[in-house]
């Protein structure tokens, strides 16, 4: 694998192998056995635009952990800061670092350090997705209930954002449990994708076995009290019926907006262990590059 700026970047295969991977490092570091020297003498170079706490920390991590170097640079620590391109910046690291894990506002950035560089870049988030997170997820899943496929996931809210995008094409290429998106109607993605839209939630409610949510409000977009009202009723909150699901936040977690601290409470395990498979999935995606 050169690259990950999408999901789509890898095939079915490979996808399945990211995420059983995942499930395995997961449970080697739970039980204290993981041990790797795939970075030894490797360095790696995370290039955060925007503030991160469990993409950051375990991509540091996972490079530690792999016996490899991890270099954190934000903007404002570059010539970035003072105007220099995305061009000539990759021009000039790529001769310091092995591979690129880059969190950015716009997806263009990526494609451009891909483009100049020359060496794998990993898309730890942008406007267009955030596919790490969504190979951690479904090992999540594999791992708390034996299994995605033929599952339904219900993804509640903010349905167009960079996550529910690569939800979707992650149901696209896998095709083997059913996505359905739950929002008012002025939500439904514009996107493509193998997913379905129901805005009576309720009725979604009833089939699925996951019911994933996500802050209302992406990091950078202006607070809109209109956003907010629509979405109200689309809540993770008590009067919602969850018996026989688990419920997932991909975090960090707005309590008594997009779920009510009662439901957090109720899944925190759930929620939890979830953030920790971001290690394993991130140590997942960097053991299958081409470095």
């Amino acid at each position: 694998m050169k690259r990950l700026l999408e999901l789509y970047d890898v095939n079915k295969d490979e996808l399945e192998g990211l995420i059983k991977r995942a499930v395995e490092v997961f449970k080697d570091i739970k039980s204290k056995n993981f041990r790797s020297d795939k970075l030894k003498g490797k360095v790696g170079l995370i290039y955060f635009e925007k503030a991160s706490t469990r993409t950051r920390i375990s991509f540091e991590s996972a490079i530690e952990r792999l016996g490899g170097k991890a270099i954190y640079v934000s903007p404002k620590d570059t010539q970035m800061s003072r105007g220099e391109s995305p061009e000539d910046f990759a021009k000039s690291v790529f001769g310091y670092v092995d591979f690129i894990v880059a969190r950015v506002y716009d997806h263009r950035v990526l494609e451009v350090f891909w483009e100049v560089a020359k060496i794998p870049v990993i898309n730890a988030l942008s406007n267009l997705g955030h596919p790490t997170q969504i190979i951690s997820d479904l090992a999540s899943i594999e791992y708390i209930l034996g299994g995605y496929e033929g599952r339904t996931i219900l993804f509640v809210g903010d349905v167009r954002n960079n996550v529910a995008r690569s939800w979707a094409e992650a149901s696209s290429i896998l095709g083997n449990f059913r996505l359905v998106f739950s929002a008012p109607p002025e939500f439904k993605p514009d996107f493509p994708g193998n997913f379905e839209f129901d805005d009576d939630l309720e009725r979604a409610l009833k089939k699925a076995d996951v019911v994933y949510t996500d802050a209302w409000f992406s990091m950078g977009e202006e607070f809109s009290q209109k956003k907010e009202e629509l979405l109200r009723k689309y809540s993770l909150d008590s009067t919602k019926n969850f018996d026989g699901k688990i419920v997932m936040h991909c975090l960090p977690a707005y309590k008594g907006k997009e779920i009510s601290e009662e439901v957090y409470k109720k899944f925190e395990e759930v929620i939890i262990t979830q953030a920790h498979f971001k290690l394993a999935g991130a140590i997942s995606v960097i053991e299958r590059l081409n470095i």
